[in-house]
């Protein structure tokens, strides 16, 4: 099965993506481990909802950090 690049994660690619985009792939993650949560076995429903819930505290912490970024830059 292949996987949409944008649902890859690449660390070295990853390190290079501006803030907005870094944020706009979180939200992604959190979205397709959402979808899969709804569609899973109940032994592993909660572990993909964790994903998606941390997904989402990543996002919500880069966009925090953001502002700073721009002042030092």
């Amino acid at each position: 099965m292949s996987v949409a690049p944008e649902l890859e994660f690449n660390a070295e690619s990853w390190n290079d993506m501006p803030p907005p985009e870094r944020v706009r792939r979180c939200m992604l993650f959190a979205h397709e481990a959402n979808r899969h949560a709804l569609n899973a076995a109940p032994d592993v429903r909660e572990a993909y909802a964790e994903l998606a819930r941390q997904w989402l505290a990543l996002a919500a912490e880069i966009e925090k950090i953001q502002p700073a970024n721009r002042l030092a830059s």
